[in-house]
């Protein structure tokens, strides 16, 4: 990405992900943990409000991936 794009980019509110992760200090193994979830590729471009987002869903989400429902009782 050009610095052209780059900053068109910014005023969108679009960042790489790579630049949110150093933003916000994000640990590599949940980092990548959340990029696999989102079958995000090097370089994708999204807003903060979504990055955090997919760190939050990928955080709350099952070890095993299963979805399991709110309500569950575990039976």
């Amino acid at each position: 990405m050009n610095k052209v794009e780059a900053s068109a980019d910014s005023t969108l509110g679009l960042f790489t992900i790579e630049e949110l992760k150093e933003k916000n200090q994000t640990p590599d193994k949940v980092f990548y943990g959340a990029k696999a979830s989102e079958n995000w590729r090097a370089g994708k471009a999204v807003t903060e409000a979504d990055y955090k987002n997919a760190l939050k869903e990928f955080l709350e989400s099952p070890a095993g991936g299963r979805k399991v429902k709110k309500d569950a009782k575990g039976r």
